[in-house]
């Protein structure tokens, strides 16, 4: 337990007394199964900033944590000194529905925020996995998503601004309250996809879009992944212009109930979303059958329309989700050209016969689950695969282990990373190393 000592009482007046220190009470926030000495929970941006501050004058490290969903991923840290609990720091702070933007503070969950847009006919074009525990700044931070991205963009495109705290204690607002805008730098970018390892993300100014007046879901069985992704590559370059599209293989696509099975175990099911007026909508899928039954399709399903957003985000999970529990599963996220994902699956598979996979082909990206309690998993295995797939341009990140594969897991980086730029944008930004020290890129 900490001892009562100055620092301990600035930091707890710095946090309104919302300060945890003893060891059960700190253990529900460990990170990667290393519970922290200390928690501190700031209601704001400015006692985030003050509490950053005081635990980098002490040259201790400091953690950000929203909901906790991405605490697993590697490499595991040693001893953690303090976690800062961001889901006190929520709330909307302005909605325009006019301007199709939302300003929200970070502790805000996904799902929240979607039920407050939805009264208003709208919604935020991210479906990232965890969407009903994860955080607006957890997500951003991650720079998590899913399948939508083929139509509306990344996290990274629908942030219009972020406020910041840094570890000197600096407030910092970067961007716009508005969607065109072109002053200033976007350095608010840099802290979207930096897993906290920059500073603390404490407010975001969000795009927002409509919601559809009418949603579409078609299936289809593929005999592999090369049919499916070709599939997917047909679409994407049709005029069809539909929403998203996912594939996944049998194992995966069975743990979404209302989805049709398999004609076999070894088929792979192709998705295909779709938004817009009801006869947009129709043209989209009548469009996407047609291409799916000229690249051989086994069979096709179309969901009822009523189901297709439940359906959606259970498909979302299937992506690094709440699906794939980290102590059950080591996680991985391939990136690579769209032409290669069937080739990344079909690799992947080799090397670990059980994996569950699930990919977004238009988007290059396919995620690998490899279930721990039917395979061996060896660091060696993902760096021999890296080196037979970093030629055609993939990268790989895990994204959840359990520590005691994560603490010696090294995730090989391609060349092509600017390694030198990364740790000059830390140290600038936080040149105590206070954030999450040695779990960024390459080890920063």
């Amino acid at each position: 337990m900490l001892e009562t000592t100055p620092f301990a009482a600035s930091l707890q007046e710095a946090v309104g007394g919302r300060m945890l220190v003893h060891p059960l009470e700190c253990r529900p926030f460990a990170i990667a199964g290393s519970p922290p000495k200390l928690v501190v929970s700031p209601a704001s941006i400015e006692e985030a900033a003050l509490a950053a501050k005081l635990v980098a004058l002490e040259n201790e490290s400091l953690v950000v944590r929203g909901a906790g969903t991405k605490s697993w991923r590697p490499p595991a840290p040693g001893d953690v000194f303090a976690v800062m609990d961001m889901t006190r720091c929520d709330g909307v702070v302005a909605h325009e529905p006019g301007d199709l933007t939302v300003t929200v503070k970070a502790g805000t969950k996904l799902a929240h925020l979607q039920s407050v847009l939805s009264r208003h006919g709208q919604f935020f074009p991210c479906d990232a996995p965890f969407a009903a525990q994860a955080t607006i700044g957890g997500t951003l931070a991650a720079g998590a998503g899913g399948a939508l991205r083929l139509r509306f963009g990344s996290a990274r495109d629908n942030t219009l601004g972020l406020r910041v705290a840094l570890s000197d204690g600096t407030l910092a607002y970067s961007g716009s309250k508005v969607v065109k805008s072109v002053a200033g730098y976007d350095a608010y970018k840099l802290f979207i996809g930096s897993l906290g390892t920059l500073g603390v993300i404490g407010e975001a100014t969000l795009k927002v879009a409509p919601l559809p007046a009418a949603d579409g879901l078609l299936a289809a069985h593929f005999r592999s992944p090369r049919d499916a992704a070709a599939c997917a590559l047909d679409i994407a370059r049709s005029n069809l212009f539909v929403w998203a599209m996912s594939m996944h293989a049998a194992v995966a696509a069975a743990r979404v109930g209302g989805l049709p099975d398999g004609k076999s175990a070894k088929t792979w099911l192709l998705l295909v979303r779709c938004g817009g007026s009801p006869a947009t909508v129709r043209r989209q899928i009548d469009g996407a059958a047609r291409l799916c039954k000229g690249r051989g399709a086994l069979d096709m399903f179309e969901a009822p329309p009523h189901a297709v957003v439940k359906l959606c985000s259970r498909i979302a999970e299937l992506a690094g989700g709440a699906a794939y529990p980290a102590g059950e599963f080591i996680v991985m996220k391939f990136s690579a050209l769209p032409a290669h994902v069937a080739e990344l699956a079909d690799a992947a598979l080799r090397v670990w016969p059980s994996a569950e996979i699930s990919a977004h082909p238009a988007l290059g990206i396919a995620y690998v689950h490899v279930p721990l309690e039917r395979s061996s998993f060896r660091s060696e295995q993902l760096s021999a695969l890296w080196s037979d797939l970093h030629r055609r341009e993939c990268s790989v990140a895990v994204l959840a282990a359990p520590p005691a594969i994560s603490r010696d897991l090294r995730v090989p980086f391609s060349e092509a990373v600017p390694i030198e730029l990364q740790r000059r944008m830390k140290h600038a930004l936080d040149p105590r190393g206070a954030f999450d020290p040695g779990r960024g890129a390459a080890g920063l």
